[in-house]
């Protein structure tokens, strides 16, 4: 018995209980083995009946072979009676030879006929392909193997008849001539176009045009085969030339070797030699500079042919060993022409750096290679040859001097953070000014843009200039010794250095704002939670730290907490990163990009890059941090909105009072008219605009929570008394704010106060009849044209605050704005600068 079945039966019977499963189990073995039984017969007839046909089949084949060979006797025998016993058998040969003579003739005369015709008509088909690819390499020429297909015919013919003119007159021999010297423009324009398509070999791969490749190996190959069959024939003393020039198919004669595979090492030999004079004509001026950069192109040129073109082409040729070399040897014979000139020490310390590197590199693009066939290939470079001048040398000078500079750089770097912090956090002196020229766009009176120019004393951070001055000396040592790498590692670390100095920073701003704010923050005067949730907390034990007493304060004690002068420090600040930005960005990387290779000009472009984001998100973070400080002194006046005072404000007021809307508008204004003559325009211009965003918000937002949870008044459109309107309380603060705000725009920037209307509408928002009417109008026709993507939240929050709706009626409306707003803004495409006030409204209900 098996090890299979045994092992089933274990299987089946693990316990004596299983034991009466045995006559079961025996009839279900008897039903499997006939099953099994079934199935070998079965299969095992149909091999038998296989085996007898295939027999069958033998046979079938034998008795044939048996006639064929008895058939190819009788053919024999027949030929053997056919020469023998047929009389005049020559003359029969001799007319079948004057028959094949005259068609003969009649061939050559109708080709030479239209000869001069065929070759005008391929000539145009080879121009016409020509001028396609030299005006664009990813042209696949579509037409060049029917061109290469003609252009054998035609020059086998020719070949044909200059082979045989010999046998003809004189007069013959000079029409024949004729024709042969028609041919000869055929071929050359037929090179002309086999060059286009050689020293266009890398391009077009570059451009994913792979089928020149394909087509151009398939030519070359076509006529080494050809040229090899031509060679094989010549040895075994067979020659074409030799033979019945009545006989010869002159259509697939040849008369000589085309060497088309020689001519495409040639051509690529002079595409390489002109490419390689171009740059040393480049660098004429200054020999060093083709080791300083100058040959990045040959590296990456090498390695593409290495990675892309070697393997598109066959193993055999070599393409990337014929690459090499003759790189090699010219770089080679123009390094040795430069050292017998005895340049100085330091431009032969060049050429020895860029060898060493030189031989790394080849010794690197070895290794890309892991085709396991070409692994046990031989090197494809002699080792004398892995130096451009005949011996390995190794240096790193240059390296240890961009580590000099990097540590020098670092350290500086430290110190200048050290002094920075110390002098952003006492503020112990006036920042600095600057004198700025810059442009701004208006309009004139027609509504026209207009571009002014403005001049203006900016605040700037003390010796703002050290940083860039600093760079600049780093880049000029670097640029001067002529090594791209150099210059590109300097910069590189200024970039680091600068994004470290902008994170420090960044960790400042907060730091200081967190103190001001301990001593100067309004917010306790906001209602932020509801009644019952203040009387909750209320009711609790206070286990936190104990406040500080900031109120008795001396000035001098405040000021250890916080030094004045923050919004001037901060905007100093601002100036100098958007001004240091913009200079890197418009006058240092122009300046020195010319001074690299190509190949390191985009590593200068990154490093200035990479200083742009951290630079716009920390003048983003002083900007906000400015504007917190702004609206956290308007915040005492806000308090009020919506409350009985703020219905009454402007009533009964003495010359000397003014209203609540009045004293945030000239809060504003002060400190916008003095940040507007210590800062750039981009950051007054930028500040403005997040201020009334904030502001508006902030308005709306702390008047609608005063209404649900503090002191103030429940909107009732039916109020009579004028003082007691809420729409005319709405209307005083925005003439009043638009008023005092405006002077301190532009013509163009103006528009920005257009916001505004965020607070004009919510008079209409709380004042009209039949709200759940009206208000799906306003917010379709007024409120999402001027804002777009304006929360449902606006709208609820308003009618939250009406004395005249329930949350029943508001959650209703609210759906239906919703509706609104999402058909709204299917059909309607958002305005290309939205206004971007009442985006992120939210408020605590």
């Amino acid at each position: 018995m098996s090890d299979i079945a045994l092992s089933r039966i274990a299987h089946l019977l693990k316990v004596e209980d299983d034991l009466v499963k045995i006559p079961e189990l025996r009839q279900q073995f008897i039903r499997e083995k006939a099953s099994i039984d079934v199935k070998l017969s079965s299969t095992t007839q149909q091999q038998i009946d296989s085996l007898m046909t295939n027999i069958s089949k033998l046979n079938d084949a034998s008795s044939r072979i048996n006639s064929i060979k008895g058939n190819i006797t009788r053919i024999n025998q027949i030929y053997d009676e056919s020469i023998t016993n047929i009389k005049d058998y020559a003359t029969i040969k001799k007319m079948s030879s004057v028959n094949q003579y005259l068609n003969q003739v009649e061939n050559l005369y109708q080709d030479i006929r239209s000869y001069s015709n065929i070759l005008a008509k391929l000539n145009k088909k080879i121009e016409a392909e020509y001028q396609q690819l030299n005006e664009d390499l990813s042209y696949p020429l579509p037409n060049i193997i029917s061109i290469h297909f003609e252009y054998n015919r035609v020059r086998n013919f020719s070949d044909y008849l200059e082979t045989f003119s010999n046998q003809l007159s004189d007069d013959l021999k000079a029409f024949v001539n004729k024709v042969i010297k028609m041919t000869k423009t055929t071929i050359r324009l037929f090179d002309e176009l086999l060059k286009e398509m050689i020293i266009s070999l890398t391009e077009a791969v570059k451009d994913d045009n792979v089928q020149l490749v394909y087509k151009l190996v398939k030519i070359i190959e076509f006529e080494a085969n050809e040229d090899l069959k031509f060679t094989l024939m010549e040895n075994l003393g067979i020659n074409q030339g030799n033979g019945d020039f009545k006989t010869i198919d002159y259509v697939n004669f040849r008369g000589s070797k085309r060497n088309y595979k020689k001519f495409f090492y040639i051509k690529l030999e002079e595409c390489l030699d002109d490419t390689f004079n171009d740059c040393i004509k480049h660098y004429s001026s200054d020999p060093m500079q083709v080791y300083e950069g100058g040959l990045d192109w040959l590296e990456d040129e090498l390695r593409f042919v290495f990675q892309r073109l070697n393997p598109m082409l066959p193993s055999n040729w070599d393409v990337d060993s014929f690459f090499q070399n003759v790189y090699y040897n010219r770089l080679h014979k123009y390094t040795m022409d430069v050292i017998n000139t005895d340049p100085p020490a330091e431009d032969l310390m060049k050429i020895l750096n860029y060898d060493t590197y030189y031989g790394k590199f080849l010794v690197a693009l070895q290794n890309l290679d892991t085709d396991d066939d070409k692994s046990k290939r031989k090197s494809v470079i002699k080792k004398e040859q892995k130096s451009i001048i005949g011996e390995e040398l190794k240096n790193s000078v240059l390296e240890d001097y961009l580590k000099v500079i990097t540590s020098k750089s670092d350290e500086w770097t430290d110190n200048l953070i050290k002094m920075e912090s110390e002098n952003f956090v006492q503020r112990s002196i006036p920042p600095d000014t600057y004198h700025y020229s810059q442009q701004i766009e208006d309009e004139d009176v027609n509504d026209q843009l207009i571009t002014v120019d403005i001049t203006s004393d900016v605040y700037v951070l003390p010796d703002f200039n050290s940083a860039l001055t600093m760079l600049k000396g780093q880049a000029d040592v670097a640029a001067d010794s002529g090594y791209s790498k150099i210059l590109a590692g300097v910069l590189e670390n200024f970039s680091k250095c600068y994004i470290k100095r902008i994170i420090n920073f960044q960790k400042l701003i907060e730091d200081e704002i967190e103190k001001y704010m301990s001593i100067y923050s309004n917010e306790g005067c906001l209602i932020k939670e509801s009644k019952a949730k203040r009387l909750f907390r209320s009711g609790k034990s206070n286990t936190s730290k104990t406040p500080q007493d900031f109120e008795n304060m001396t000035p001098e004690e405040l000021a250890q907490i916080s030094q004045p002068a923050l919004i001037e420090y901060l905007a100093a600040l601002g100036n100098t990163f958007e001004i240091n930005t913009d200079r890197l960005s418009d006058k240092f990387l122009p300046e020195y990009q010319e001074k690299v290779h190509s190949a390191y000009q985009n590593r200068l472009i990154q490093a200035i890059e990479e200083t742009n984001n951290p630079s716009t998100e920390l003048n983003a973070q002083i900007l906000r941090a400015i504007v917190d400080i702004i609206v956290n002194d308007l915040y005492p006046e806000l308090s009020k909105l919506f409350t009985k005072s703020w219905y009454e404000d402007g009533q009964n007021l003495t010359s000397d009072q003014t209203t609540g809307a009045a004293r945030i508008a000239e809060t504003i204004a002060e400190y916008m008219g003095e940040l507007r003559s210590y800062t750039t325009y981009d950051i007054y211009s930028l500040t403005f605009n997040i201020l009334l965003d904030s502001f508006i918000s902030d308005y709306i937002r702390i008047g609608y929570e005063n209404i649900l949870h503090g002191d103030g008044k429940k909107i009732d459109p039916k109020a009579v008394k004028k003082y007691k309107s809420f729409s005319e309380g709405i209307n005083r603060d925005v003439t009043l704010i638009y008023g005092k705000l405006q002077p301190l725009f532009t013509r163009k920037d103006t528009a920005y106060l257009m916001s505004l209307q965020a607070i004009e509408l919510l008079g209409d928002l709380g004042m009209c009849d039949e709200p759940m009417t009206i208000i799906p109008q306003i917010w379709e026709h007024d409120i999402l044209p001027l804002f777009y993507y304006c929360p449902i939240e606006y709208v609820r929050g308003l009618c939250l605050c009406r004395k005249d709706m329930d949350k029943r009626q508001v959650n209703q409306l609210c759906e239906q704005l919703e509706i609104i707003q999402k058909d709204y803004q299917s059909k309607v495409e958002p305005p290309s600068m939205p206004i971007a006030t009442l985006n992120d409204f939210t408020f605590k209900d």
